[in-house]
């Protein structure tokens, strides 16, 4: 972590400094990916070391298998190892879904990562469930539907018109409902793209990592 003075801490102040030295990393690593991402280049561990992990290779483990799961579960992207040999990853959407929410190739953030967790709430209901149920999933994510997010910008908005329109999900007004009330299914897209089976199996996976 660089400072000789690290090494006079008392050793739950260590923890302290060695923690908040990795959350950084962590972070710093997730935005590096990112704009891997939208730039659709690969990188390798001798790039991330270089640019990223630099003193503390001994915790690149550690850094890596954080970063790639705040990119699977906040953004739906998933790092994937292409050569073993010099450990070269490529960084794709999650589950084989075409559509990322990006503005532009370089704009935005992933937004596939609450489309999963949705169409997820939606398969655990029987493949059909209230709007009332989805308005709490954005909360799996720290998102309130009701205010503007750094990656979903305004939920609410994304989900009935962005998800609807995009086909990946079906908003319907529920017959002789009082008051009215709506439900939501998947759509033909996610249908064509991806299967309840991978979604359920990825939200697991999700909920191991934590």
């Amino acid at each position: 972590m660089g400072s000789h003075s690290y090494l006079f801490l008392s050793s739950r102040k260590r923890v302290d400094v060695l923690h908040h030295a990795l959350s950084t990393k962590v972070v710093e690593l997730v935005q590096f990916l990112l704009l891997k991402y939208r730039l659709k280049e690969l990188t390798n561990k001798a790039e991330i070391i270089e640019k990223i992990i630099e003193d503390d290779e001994q915790y690149y483990n550690r850094i890596f298998n954080e970063a790639s799961k705040v990119l699977k579960l906040v953004f739906g992207i998933d790092v994937i190892e292409v050569d073993p040999v010099v450990h070269t990853y490529a960084l794709v959407i999650a589950l084989g879904i075409t559509y990322d929410g990006m503005l532009t190739n370089v704009q935005g953030m992933p937004k596939t990562g609450l489309l999963i967790i949705i169409l997820g709430v939606i398969c655990m209901h029987g493949n059909c469930v209230s709007e009332n149920v989805i308005w709490r999933a954005p909360n799996m994510l720290g998102v309130n539907p009701m205010k503007n997010h750094y990656v979903a910008g305004n939920a609410k908005k994304l989900v009935i018109e962005t998800f609807v329109q995009e086909g990946y999900l079906e908003y319907n007004l529920v017959p002789d409902s009082d008051p009215l009330h709506y439900k939501f299914l998947w759509g033909p897209r996610a249908h064509a793209e991806t299967t309840s089976v991978d979604v359920l199996k990825f939200l697991t996976q999700i909920s191991r990592m934590n």
